[in-house]
């Protein structure tokens, strides 16, 4: 086996398909196809079933893809380590985060990240905190921002934010703006909450439940957009961080109350794998999410209480 073997068997495994693989690596399909089978011949096991939809990788060939995409990390983490000795950062950095706090910083952080670190390849993931905590354990990402309450094994939480969460609704509705309102009146309205699997609506339920109350769901969605799309048309409302609603709230669409009886909020974590050693590049997109969490904070996008980090005291 040699790396471009393995390059190409990882590339035809993720596409499923040798003319999309041979499009993205630009090489002739059937120089890629012989690649593939040398390897099987060299390894003596099929590595793929073929159908007319394309390949799908067989049990060997998917423990072999997970084995690959290790090794080809390390050999990538490896070159940027080396590069780090004249002080460069560069490689690449996978990152994870739940949708509603993608929705609320991603494109503000990469934005942020790249103009200061233009030799850097970032990869931005959005799950459920369980699926981010796979990924670290498994070394498909290098840190994750995540709920507090997670665990996992071979995986360092730090805390980050406690974040506010308020009562969303369409503006100019007949609630004076930021006027607080009960849980028991969230409870009664027409809601749109994320699914069940979601921590969001897991911690609401939770308190509906300790409180012997019933929750209006009335409709389940999990994408961001379509929670504030549906307050905005009046036909729900939701509840989110404030900031995930910042720029709707700023130009006047969307309005949000402070929950009381009790007050409603969520812990923040930034998880990372145990026994890997962060690259700069990795140090750095870490440093600058903190710093950015901290700027929205205290410029009041973002209503919530900041962390101390073990490294890094808020």
């Amino acid at each position: 086996m040699d790396l471009r073997q393995l390059n190409t068997f990882l590339q035809v495994a993720d596409l499923g398909s040798l003319s999309k693989a041979a499009d993205r690596l630009r090489i002739a399909q059937p120089a890629l196809s012989r690649q593939i089978r040398m390897l099987e011949d060299e390894l003596k096991i099929p590595l793929f079933t073929r159908h007319g939809r394309g390949m799908v990788p067989t049990p060997a060939g998917e423990l072999l893809r997970t084995r690959v995409s290790n090794i080809l990390r390390q050999l990538e983490e490896t070159r940027a380590d080396l590069a780090e000795e004249a002080g460069a950062v560069r490689g690449r950095v996978v990152f994870g985060m739940p949708p509603t706090v993608g929705g609320i910083m991603a494109t503000r952080l990469i934005e942020r990240f790249l103009t200061t670190y233009p030799d850097v390849t970032l990869r931005v993931v959005q799950a459920f905190s369980g699926y981010l905590l796979e990924w670290l354990h498994s070394g498909e990402l290098d840190l994750a921002v995540v709920y507090g309450g997670a665990s996992a094994v071979s995986v360092r939480f730090a805390p980050l934010l406690v974040e506010n969460l308020a009562f969303v609704t369409a503006a100019g509705d007949a609630r004076p703006a930021h006027h607080a309102v009960s849980f028991a009146d969230v409870a009664r309205e027409r809601l749109v909450l994320p699914g069940p699997q979601h921590g969001l609506r897991q911690l609401i339920e939770a308190e509906a439940r300790r409180r012997g109350l019933s929750l209006n769901i009335v409709v389940e969605a999990d994408d961001l957009q379509v929670l504030k799309d549906l307050a905005l048309k009046r036909l729900c409302a939701t509840v989110l961080p404030q900031a995930a609603v910042h720029a709707e709230v700023l130009a006047g669409r969307l309005a949000v109350a402070p929950i009381i009886d009790p007050h409603l909020s969520r812990k923040l974590v930034v998880a990372e794998p145990l026994g890997r050693q962060a690259s700069n590049a990795v140090r750095a997109f870490a440093a600058m999410l903190r710093q950015e969490v901290e700027d929205m904070v205290r410029s009041g996008v973002w209503d919530g209480q900041l962390l101390a980090s073990d490294n890094n005291p808020a």
